[in-house]
């Protein structure tokens, strides 16, 4: 970013997911019925931080075409992003899933 950012507007972070869970009939869930990213053993990616929605738009249409991200082209997340803002204050907890839980 080449010019000064006001602090306490939002930028806007652009993720990727690559889905890690295989159903049962070998499918790869991407999307939930109403288009947002299906939330399960998937693995995230930051693409980048730009200092406004279609700057990030514009980098996941040039992603959408590279290796690795062309095999999950709708698995894109654009979030605004508060410069100066603390994200979990309260610590977090790990959910394993049945059978897979670390002591």
């Amino acid at each position: 970013m080449t010019e000064e950012h006001e602090p306490g507007s939002d930028l806007y972070a652009l993720w990727h997911a690559r889905h890690l869970a295989v159903e049962d009939d070998d499918r790869i869930i991407h999307l939930d019925a109403d288009g947002t990213v299906h939330l399960d053993e998937e693995e995230w990616r930051i693409i980048g931080i730009y200092p406004d929605q279609a700057a990030a738009e514009e980098q996941r249409e040039i992603s959408r075409k590279l290796p690795g991200f062309r095999d999950e082209p709708d698995c894109f997340e654009i979030v605004p992003v508060t410069v100066d803002e603390d994200l979990w204050n309260e610590g977090f907890v790990t959910v394993y899933p049945e059978g897979r839980r670390r002591d």
